[in-house]
Formats: structure tokens, sequence, C-alpha cells
């Protein structure tokens, strides 16, 4: 079970680079698995986002105004 464990500790570490860059301040993530799907928001609690553009790559990037406030990553467990 340990191994088991280790393995998925491992694909979060993947990003770990791409968060070192975001701003420094508190932040979630929630993965749903039944969906696929993980919502990173920059804020917590999270903002409401006024507008949102979907990517190439099927990331969802939200928006307030002109920041970004959020990230939904579709086929999450693909990547």
């Amino acid at each position: 079970m340990a191994v088991a464990n280790f393995q998925a500790a491992q694909d979060y570490l993947k990003f770990l680079p791409v968060l070192q860059n975001l701003p420094k301040q508190p932040f979630a993530l929630l993965y749903d698995a039944e969906a696929d799907v993980l919502y990173i928001d920059f804020y917590s609690p999270p903002k409401s986002a006024d507008d949102s553009e979907l990517t190439d790559n099927d990331i969802l990037i939200r928006y307030d105004r002109d920041e970004i406030v959020g990230l939904t990553v579709l086929h999450a467990s693909q990547r």
C-alpha cells in the first residue's frame, strides 16, 4: 500500500515547478476523480470569474476582469 501512495505522490510532485512560479498567497487545489478535473483557485476562498477561456490543451483559464483567478484542468489524470 505504501508503494501505491508513493507513486500517487510522485504524480502530484510534477506540479511543483509550476506552483513555484505562482504568486505567494493561499490557494486551493481540488481534484474531482469522477469528472477527472483539477480545480486550481488562486484565492482562498475562491473568487468568482467574470470570463473564461478554454485553451487548446483543455485548460480553462478563469478571469476576474484582467486577473487570472483560477484554472480548471480537464482530463487531469492523463497529464
